[in-house]
């Protein structure tokens, strides 16, 4: 009967153990600026739709943004605030995309009014504004998707 050394044993799993690794997909913690956003990320025109309640009751709100990819945004929308409603109401002004893929709507004034999250690699958005007595929450998505 062969005795078997424990050592060389030890270094063949080992390597056999190093050479099953080196063959796993390799994931990075920079992995994320791999597929960084920056606000031309946010480009075209998207549909939205806003929902909540505000400081004078429900609000419901429909509209059309159109984001040039340099920071700017306008369009108007079509709201219900307590039952009053408002209709081609105008938007404008600046936003601003983070490496992450976060944004702030911001007034022309630089104040935030609202939070958002770009999915689907800029076909559409998910938004909480933060206006004061207001939560109040919307989704954005691509008109054409495929004009990118």
């Amino acid at each position: 009967m062969k005795r078997w050394n424990f050592s060389l044993t030890m270094v063949g799993l080992a390597t056999g153990l190093l050479l099953n690794l080196s063959q796993l997909p390799q994931v990075h913690a920079d992995d994320q600026h791999e597929r960084a956003c920056s606000n031309k990320t946010l480009n075209g025109s998207f549909g939205t739709y806003r929902t909540g309640s505000t400081s004078t009751g429900p609000l419901a709100a429909l509209g059309i943004l159109f984001f040039d990819g340099n920071g700017n945004v306008s369009g108007s929308q079509n709201i219900s605030r307590n039952g009053i409603f408002t209709f081609d109401a105008p938007i404008s002004g600046p936003y601003e995309v983070a490496a992450d893929c976060t944004a702030r709507f911001l007034m022309d004034n630089g104040v935030e009014v609202a939070r958002v999250v770009i999915v689907d690699g800029g076909k559409g958005f998910y938004e909480f504004s933060e206006t004061a007595g207001n939560a109040v929450y919307g989704v954005g998505k691509k008109i054409h998707p495929d004009d990118d």
